[in-house]
């Protein structure tokens, strides 16, 4: 079960990026996002 979990994560998170990219956000804006305290309020629902 945990690893259908991570599956199902890493899918979305692979389905993301992949937006982000389409709309012209480069990988290093990604990269940056992703490390910054924005990226945490986000992942705890701020």
């Amino acid at each position: 079960m945990e690893k259908a979990l991570h599956s199902e994560l890493d899918a979305e998170w692979v389905k993301l990026i992949k937006e982000a990219l389409e709309l012209g956000i480069n990988k290093e804006e990604i990269r940056d996002f992703l490390n910054s305290d924005k990226a945490d309020a986000v992942a705890v629902g701020s």
